[in-house]
């Protein structure tokens, strides 16, 4: 789905019009969208419609307008500063007053407007649109407050809530709270973004009228998923599929003390459709990895003193040839041999090659190996790994995010996995993915493991690395999504993400 910034979107709509639209039925349709979706849902109750007096204004007029063609006669219209100055707008609003909509100026009649607001059963906040800027002042500030404050009344935003700015910059204001945000044309980076999206309601874009082939030439900077795309992505099986079509899978996981991720990464590829899988584990845990899991092969290799993999593993090395993607890191520790082990299948691997964990741990100080690489890479850091890899403070990273991702994948010639409470997907080519699925439970052990074996099996099954990376990613908050809302936050575990990924698929 298409993510336009600011700039962007004024870039599609003035490419729309020369192309034979105008602004006017631009506004006329906006304006009868959002009316269509209020209808649909309140009927019958009191509607405030708060109106600025630039092109977001004149929506709500049309809103209005329409929602009384509609039936709905308890309609109130506040002119949030005064009657509009836009000729566009002004012409909406005339169109409405032919009407015996209600109308009072905050301006003249503060108290009243007021009143409106707080006895309200639908709030719809049409102020400002993308060209908002700064913080809420005066009437707009008193209007979004006690909007707020009205618990009772259902909160729509038209375009963008008022307060907040299109591209999704955050500071501690004041914001108006939507349930739902009615946006037209395509998201904008405020919607996906967090914590401004969460101002933002459940997002539903309208379409207007500006076709795709215009939206795709502004989309370049970011883009996200709906499920409907997100299960589009991997490819139908053929009726004569053999289990080598859906790739051979080598997953380097574990040590002494740190298990469950073999099993969290190995199943999760298993559960997501791969063909063949090869574990490779320390030998010293093979009792614990076999008892838990079943379908892949079992690779034990000779581990040292720490409980962790051997450097000289050569049947690890001769394995490497003969696999079409190879993670590595889950739980792996961080020492001489396995950083050695990294190392060398850096070098070495010419098959996509998914560096997770403690093999970005194992390469923090020595990032300009990625460079010998002969093959694709995609690194899945948290924000704590991604700052020993940039050498950035995890605050200045997290005020940077997408910046930072796609920086460090041009750079150095990879996918970045960013993962937060949005996370972020670069790749080498200027491709920004924003994820828009997942919750709070996720922020426990374990959620890498399985976000590295849902990569490792879409990797085969999907058109491209940076398709397979942000379906992947979807498809893992997705889930967590259902087993939050089957079990409770506190309950959401990695382990009943792994084994609810059929539900959550269905």
């Amino acid at each position: 789905m298409y993510v336009l910034t600011a700039e962007n979107m004024r870039k599609a709509e003035d490419l729309a019009v020369k192309n034979g639209s105008d602004f006017y039925t631009l506004m006329e349709t906006a304006g009868t969208r959002c009316a269509d979706i209020i209808a649909k849902e309140d009927k019958g109750k009191k509607i405030t419609i708060l109106c600025g007096k630039g092109k977001n204004g004149g929506d709500g007029f049309v809103i209005a307008r329409k929602l009384w063609q509609c039936g709905f006669r308890k309609i109130f219209v506040i002119l949030v500063y005064g009657k509009p100055t836009d000729e566009l707008c002004s012409q909406m609003y005339d169109a409405m007053i032919r009407y015996p909509v209600v109308t009072a100026d905050f301006t003249t009649e503060a108290d009243t407007c007021i009143h409106h607001i707080k006895t309200a059963d639908v709030i719809v906040d049409s102020v400002f649109g993308i060209g908002f800027k700064g913080n809420l002042s005066d009437n707009a500030e008193t209007a979004v407050r006690f909007s707020n404050e009205n618990k009772s009344a259902k909160k729509y935003a038209v375009d963008i809530p008022s307060g907040l700015t299109a591209d999704g910059e955050y500071t501690e204001n004041l914001y108006f709270n939507a349930d739902k945000t009615l946006t037209m044309i395509a998201l904008k980076p405020v919607q996906v973004l967090k914590p401004t999206a969460d101002f933002c309601g459940e997002t539903l874009v309208m379409d207007i009228g500006v076709s795709d082939e215009i939206l795709s030439l502004f989309a370049e900077e970011y883009a996200t998923l709906t499920k409907e795309e997100a299960l589009s992505n991997i490819r139908k099986r053929a009726f004569d599929s053999n289990k080598g079509d859906f790739g051979k899978i080598l997953t380097i996981c574990g040590s002494r003390n740190m298990t469950g991720c073999v099993y969290l990464c190995n199943q999760a590829a298993v559960e997501i459709g791969a063909g063949l899988i090869t574990a490779a584990f320390p030998e010293c845990i093979y009792d614990t990895v076999t008892a838990k899991l079943t379908e892949p092969l079992m690779l034990p290799l000779p581990s040292n003193e720490n409980g962790r993999i051997m450097t000289d593993a050569r049947t690890l090395y001769e394995k490497l040839e003969k696999s079409d993607i190879v993670a590595i890191g889950c739980g792996i520790g961080a020492d001489n041999d396995t950083k050695e082990l990294v190392k060398f299948i850096i070098r070495n691997c010419t098959s996509t090659l998914i560096l997770d964990a403690d093999a970005l741990n194992c390469i923090a100080k020595d990032t300009e190996i990625l460079k010998e690489a002969q093959c694709d890479i995609i690194i899945t850091p948290h924000p704590g790994e991604m700052s020993r890899l940039t050498g950035m403070s995890i605050g200045e990273l997290q005020n940077n995010r997408t910046e930072t991702a796609m920086n460090f994948a041009k750079e150095y010639g990879v996918t970045v996995l960013l993962k937060c409470a949005n996370t972020v997907i670069a790749d080498k080519n200027g491709r920004l993915f924003i994820n828009t699925t997942g919750n709070p439970s996720m922020a426990r052990g374990g959620s890498g493991d399985v976000l590295t074996g849902l990569i490792a099996g879409l990797v085969p099954q999907t058109e491209d690395l940076f398709t397979a990376v942000s379906t992947a990613c979807y498809i893992h908050g997705a889930t967590a999504d259902y087993v939050t809302e089957k079990f409770g936050s506190l309950s959401a575990t990695p382990t009943r993400v792994v084994e609810n990924l059929h539900n959550a698929m269905k």
